[in-house]
């Protein structure tokens, strides 16, 4: 199928907010939210659990726990029990949390209390440099992105144990500088960065299915799936590609030519509710996007000139009750002393107003509370080839 590339809206149009109806300006107008006493470090990775949204610290080694409801401070796992080292990711699956370790191990916790059910390491894993990680029924999927000398690949792991499922990996893959996945029925998409492509991989047997490259595709950098497409953002050309997820079919390139995207080296990307929401996280004033999952259509965008959203290195998203959870790695653009090391931006998925950033002018010093349970290693020695 030939690309067909759908024109934004107006190229004269350069704010960072757009409505897609009548092309009128949304207003900003910010919603004060009560804060606890808390900071973060580098956050990476966003997930609801037990009605509460965790945030892995990545240079602090910890995961914060937030009360979403009011922005309250709840507590900070960390400590050597939790085996947290370099968090990359985290995802909920059933009732419990998986983060991924960028140093090469997977922490489980409750979901509801944050106690520690097990840390899952040990070569059988093939953990080399974990990125990113999804649940879906009983496994998770955690993406190592592997190093020079070795190839990128899958770790399929059960739940209910911990124990190893199968390893995805080989040069058929063609994983080349995995950076992304997302879940789309019993088929896992993976985006390679430096291989200007993404695979397809049946969850069940570890099979690949097909590898869709070039057709557009430059630097993919994040991927999702929304309205039974495929959703990658193209970090070298300022664009978003949409795939059937289907057949791989390349559907539509969406790129920021005329401006009405707000495109700049857009990476992270998550579907939700008929909408997809792009980050691009660098630049002078990084942006958030939000276009629809049925056209392609941009609705808004947003950047630091239109409130105090605080955007600075852009590194995650969570979406629960109409709201849209965005982290920055960095807090170089807050004005709150707390925030010089990340932040959180809270805002409306329905015309992108401000919700809230955390942490608050209001912060009192920072408090970090370390938890000490018994910790349990999985050590299975369970492979199966795909």
């Amino acid at each position: 199928m030939t690309p067909r590339r759908r024109r934004s809206i107006a190229a004269w149009l350069r704010f960072c907010v757009i409505a897609a109806t009548g092309l009128s300006v949304i207003p900003i107008q910010a919603a004060s939210a009560a804060s606890g006493a808390f900071e973060f470090d580098s956050p990476s990775g966003l997930a609801f659990g037990g009605g509460h949204l965790w945030v892995t610290n990545e240079a602090g080694n910890s995961v914060s726990e937030i009360n979403p409801s009011n922005g309250s401070w709840i507590a900070t796992l960390s400590g050597n029990n939790y085996g947290f080292n370099h968090p990359t990711a985290i995802v909920r699956s059933g009732l419990n949390l998986f983060i991924a370790n960028g140093a090469g191990s997977v922490s489980e916790i409750r979901a509801d209390t944050g106690a520690l059910v097990r840390v899952i390491a040990g070569p059988q894993f093939h953990f080399v440099n974990p990125v990113a990680i999804e649940g879906t029924g009983r496994s998770v999927l955690v993406l190592n992105a592997g190093r020079s000398n070795e190839a990128g690949s899958i770790t399929v792991i059960d739940t209910r144990t911990g124990s190893l499922l199968r390893t995805v990996s080989g040069s058929r893959f063609s994983f080349a500088d995995p950076v992304a996945l997302a879940v789309s029925g019993p088929d896992v998409f993976v985006a390679n960065k430096s291989g200007n492509s993404v695979t397809e991989v049946s969850i069940a047997q570890g099979r690949l299915l097909r590898v869709v490259a070039e057709q557009g595709l430059n630097a993919p950098d994040g991927i999702a799936v929304g309205a039974g497409h495929v959703w990658v953002a193209d970090r070298g050309s300022n664009a978003v590609t949409e795939l059937a997820a289907t057949t791989g079919a390349v559907i539509g390139t969406y790129t920021d030519s005329d401006g009405s995207y707000g495109f700049g080296s857009p990476s992270t990307v998550i579907g939700s509710g008929g909408n997809i929401f792009v980050a691009s996280p660098f630049g002078t004033s990084p942006m958030v996007t939000k276009l629809s999952a049925l056209n392609g259509r941009p609705s808004w965008y947003m950047c630091n000139t239109n409130g105090p959203y605080y955007f600075s290195r852009l590194s995650a998203f969570a979406v629960s009750s109409g709201q849209l959870w965005v982290a920055s790695q960095s807090g170089a653009n807050s004005a709150t002393p707390s925030a010089r090391t990340g932040s959180l931006t809270e805002l409306s998925t329905g015309n992108g107003a401000l919700i809230t950033t955390l942490p608050t002018t209001t912060n009192s010093s920072p408090t970090t509370t370390s938890t000490t349970t018994t910790s349990t290693t999985t050590t299975s020695t369970t492979t199966t080839s795909p």
